[in-house]
């Protein structure tokens, strides 16, 4: 198994309104990243995270599934999540686990009552947030109207780091603000392109209006900003990529999951501009033996903590339990010590 530094690892769970998408989204990512090599579908039963019989009879997700992708030497931890609230105890355990949570809208619906449910969730755990606006090729589906609605209930701290390009039937990839590239789409494949012309000044606007989100996160971009009216490229990146881990811009995407459609560019903004776990930095917890709340650091020189989030019985294997390491090393064979048990 490929071994890969604490750096270059992404957690994330995509959480969010039944029907929003994130199932086929989590398809489209392990199909791009070459992880899968045939594309799912959720009305054929047989896309890779939704493979119990009764989610396969139903055609939609009940439990929370596991679907680990590599992309530009990072390894991204795709949790996928049920979005009706019969099950909101899978997105408890799956955000417990995660450093972030990819909140995805349906771009017809709108910010719907689940989605104001598991944004709740994911504040409780403290964890960066990225907005995923999903299923921008179907019929009345709009960019602009979903941004406005969750802007008003989430302050203009939700930015958008990406536009479409195209819209409905014609929606066929995404610009990078910051970047200044496009992902254009077309049968199948995507290639990076130089912004279309008909889109200099939206995105313009939209770089500046992220910027300032950025300098107004830290004191000292700020000054700089106001005294020289602008920032270095490298400030910006670093900016932002800090801006996210401490939950002052909660960047915004866009995607046709369905067709693929943006999901490069998504896969490029969660490696380059996400918190890995030494990003998201030390976490609470509870010393077993003296009950104090101690940090825990996210380094492998550090004790043993791991969490245990979810438990199935496998007809296979049979008890199968699923952890996350937030510090120290775990290795086959290894005896540890289960707190939870005395």
């Amino acid at each position: 198994m490929k071994k890969y530094a604490t750096k270059n690892i992404r957690n994330l769970a995509l959480v969010g309104h039944g029907g929003s998408g994130k199932t086929t989204l989590a398809e489209a990512m392990l199909f791009i990243t070459g992880a899968i090599t045939r594309f799912g579908k959720v009305d054929e039963g047989n896309t890779t995270t939704d493979y119990d019989p009764e989610e396969i009879r139903r055609k939609f997700s009940i439990n929370t599934s596991l679907a680990p992708c590599e992309w530009n030497n990072h390894k991204i931890n795709v949790v996928d999540t049920p979005g009706y609230a019969d099950f909101i105890g899978e997105v408890y355990s799956a955000l417990s686990a995660v450093d972030i949570a990819a909140i995805v809208v349906d771009a017809v619906s709108g910010l719907e009552v689940q989605t104001e449910r598991v944004w709740a969730i994911a504040d409780e755990f403290n964890l960066a947030k990225m907005v995923i606006i999903n299923r921008m090729d179907k019929e009345h589906a709009s960019f602009d109207e979903t941004l406005k609605v969750i802007q008003e209930v989430y302050s203009d701290k939700v930015t958008p780091l990406q536009l479409p390009v195209g819209s409905q039937a014609n929606f066929k990839g995404v610009v990078d603000v910051l970047k200044q590239k496009a992902y254009i789409t077309a049968d199948g494949k995507t290639s990076i392109e130089g912004v279309p012309a008909d889109m200099a000044d939206a995105v313009a606007s939209a770089r500046e209006a992220l910027i300032e989100r950025i300098a107004e996160s830290d004191d000292v971009l700020m000054e700089k900003y106001l005294e020289e009216g602008e920032l270095s490229e490298k400030e910006i990146m670093d900016g932002l990529k800090a801006a996210i881990a401490s939950g002052q811009v909660i960047p915004v995407t866009c995607t046709a999951a369905f067709t693929a459609v943006g999901v490069q560019g998504l896969l490029d903004a969660i490696v380059d501009f996400l918190p890995s776990p030494i990003d998201r930095g030390a976490i609470k917890g509870i010393d077993s033996k003296s009950d104090q709340e101690i940090e825990i650091k996210p380094s492998e020189s550090e004790p043993l903590a791991a969490y245990v989030f979810k438990t199935v019985a496998d007809p296979y294997v049979g008890k199968l339990s699923y952890f996350r390491v937030f510090s120290g090393n775990l290795k086959a064979n290894s005896t540890v010590f289960d707190s939870s048990q005395g």
